[in-house]
């Protein structure tokens, strides 16, 4: 599906540039909309000169924007800003969420769909991760900005997670929220040693009194829509529910999608104040999706 747009965040990781080529080699769109952190500027930088002289090459409307992690009130408002100054109102959009955190996938989808486009999403995986580490040093918890849903004063809070391979990130959040409950979501499969690195290092809340495990599948056609929708509908009407994903990337889709069934519901991004140099390398599998 050819688009009039696409968005992407720059990163360093090699699938950032590759799945971009790919992409380009293969439709032309008519603008390309590329945000970078300032944080990892010089990260990022010789990725963001390869996709500049691309879109050059191939007549692409090129357009870069710097935003910032600890800025999060100003980065809204340059999303918000340049999406509508490219006028994306019932345009055809193609939203790379390969190296887009969860926060931008979240504000993005929020400041377009109500703009009436047509968005199409697309996810390369990679060939591997770093054996190590990818994230570490985990950052205060914070709500989406504008999707913070409806709080109730006075009732206790159920707490969401999509697990990954720090599991910091998931205490950090229980920590910082204190819940009543928290329901975490383990992705299945077998798929980039994901059952060493996520399932079974999470196996150590199953002694937690207030802490319930559930299967998800993030690749599943619904991209874990219904197992995470199965946690939560009897609850929002009479709880206060919170929901992150530290997962595979697409499942931030199928928490936007819960939260726009539920707009009771808030959403909540836990930062990382460190990600590796060498978080990944290679190029795996596509997958697309329209949202």
């Amino acid at each position: 599906m050819n688009s009039d747009i696409f968005i992407t965040v720059a990163s360093w990781e090699e699938r950032f540039w590759l799945g971009f080529e790919r992409e380009m080699n293969q439709y032309s769109p008519a603008n390309v909309l590329m945000y970078y952190y300032k944080e990892y500027a010089e990260r990022t930088s010789s990725h963001r000169e390869k996709v500049k002289q691309l879109c050059e090459k191939k007549g692409i409307g090129f357009h870069p924007y710097e935003v910032s992690f600890k800025e999060g009130k100003e980065s809204w408002k340059i999303l918000y800003e340049t999406l509508t100054e490219l006028k994306v109102t019932k345009k055809t959009i193609t939203l790379d969420i390969t190296t887009m955190p969860r926060e931008t996938i979240w504000t993005i989808l929020n400041l377009l769909d109500e703009r009436d486009a047509e968005i199409k999403y697309i996810y390369y995986k990679p060939e591997g991760y770093h054996e190590e580490w990818l994230s570490r040093n985990a950052d205060k918890p914070r709500i989406v900005y504008k999707m913070g849903g409806i709080a109730k004063l006075g009732v206790p809070t159920k707490l969401v997670i999509l697990t990954g391979y720090d599991v910091d990130r998931v205490q950090q959040l229980i920590d910082f929220f204190e819940p009543e409950a928290t329901f975490l979501g383990i992705q299945t499969g077998n798929q980039l040693d994901n059952q060493n690195r996520n399932i079974a290092r999470h196996q150590k809340f199953k002694n937690e009194p207030d802490v319930i495990l559930f299967d998800v599948d993030a690749y599943s056609e619904d991209r874990g829509f219904a197992a995470i929708e199965q946690q939560i509908s009897g609850h929002v009407k009479h709880l206060n529910v919170i929901m992150s994903s530290l997962g595979p990337k697409l499942s931030a889709i199928a928490l936007y999608k819960i939260h726009k069934r539920y707009p009771d519901t808030a959403l909540a991004y836990a930062p990382s104040k460190e990600f590796n140099p060498e978080y990944s390398h290679g190029i795996g599998e596509t997958v697309v999706g329209l949202l």
